[in-house]
């Protein structure tokens, strides 16, 4: 069974995820930018979207507005993920609607070195972007598994592949999303649930703008697409076009991105029988080389505000 499209995509033919996962889908960091493009086309598949966000009246907006244009059912749930209750708030929100599919797309980026910034602004980098993941995944995953079918999505980062200055806690959360993701593709297939990393590289998405004020900020440097940061739409799109066919480990938004990652990215996507993505982590990271750039090349005014110890307000939240 397919889906068909509505308005620009009423041509378009989208395979049906509601008849192969389940009803409702959970977008985590759904208001906007990335998360809302997500949500977008898990809703032309089908399926009925729970989003959370931080800003209420902007999720109450998206939510209305794909509602609108697709002919599913939304809800909005406004949800702070730095607070250690938040399944609880979630589970209250969603009231009692079954979650098949979800996508974890909110973090919490700390720009400034590490020991410039306060020990809670690393704390909350861990909380939203590895304890709130982790305690979700943990929930709605088990239920998935109970039901023999579902799919959940990490929204990790190439900077997971290697320490970033003035980024360090942040790429190292990353590292986690990564290293979670494509553990349980292989945990729990066998269990129906589909699993998957998808790794972003500069995304044009809102927050961008408001932490780099446009392309091409020096802090980008490492970074292939700086120049170009990637759209959501299409780094959305490209999530897509894989997932409908398989999932993978870890799926790259763009081609470009997973290139600039090799050798690390090519040995962890070699799919077999019995992956081992930790043995082939250890053996292409060890010649990574982190190389710090020139202070004098670092972005000035939000970042020496920053690494004053200023905590700024996270993504997706």
């Amino acid at each position: 069974m397919s889906v068909h499209g509505e308005g620009i995509d009423a041509m378009a033919t989208y395979p049906d995820y509601r008849a192969r996962y389940g009803d409702w889908a959970l977008v985590v960091g759904g208001s906007e930018g990335l998360g809302e493009a997500l949500a977008r086309d898990l809703a032309r598949r089908g399926m009925n979207l729970a989003l959370v966000a931080r800003s209420a009246e902007k999720l109450q907006s998206t939510a209305d507005a794909i509602a609108g244009e697709y002919g599913v059912e939304t809800v909005a749930i406004p949800a702070d993920l730095g607070q250690r209750d938040v399944l609880d708030h979630l589970l209250s929100g969603l009231g009692g609607r079954e979650i098949s599919f979800m996508i974890y797309n909110c973090a919490a980026e700390n720009d400034g070195e590490f020991l410039a910034l306060d020990l809670d602004c690393h704390m909350n980098t861990i909380q939203v972007n590895c304890i709130a993941p982790t305690v979700l995944m943990h929930h709605f995953g088990k239920q998935m598994a109970r039901r023999k079918r579902g799919g959940i999505l990490l929204c990790s980062s190439i900077s997971a592949f290697q320490g970033s200055y003035a980024w360090a806690a942040y790429a190292a959360s990353k590292a986690y999303e990564m290293i979670l993701g494509e553990g349980l593709w292989y945990e729990l297939k066998d269990h129906g649930v589909d699993v998957a990393a998808l790794m972003l590289g500069a995304t044009n998405t809102p927050n961008f703008k408001r932490l780099f004020g446009g392309h091409g900020d020096k802090s980008f440097e490492n970074f292939p697409s700086f120049e170009a940061p990637q759209e959501p739409v299409d780094a959305s799109a490209a999530l897509f076009a894989q997932i409908d066919r398989e999932w993978l480990p870890l799926i790259f938004a763009n081609a470009k991105d997973e290139e600039a990652t090799r050798p690390q990215a090519h040995c962890r996507r070699q799919s077999s029988s019995r992956w081992s993505a930790s043995r082939c982590a250890r053996s292409t990271r060890a010649s990574s080389q982190l190389a710090a750039p020139d202070r004098g090349e670092r972005r000035q005014g939000g970042a020496a505000r920053l690494a004053a110890g200023a905590c700024p307000r996270p993504k997706g939240r």
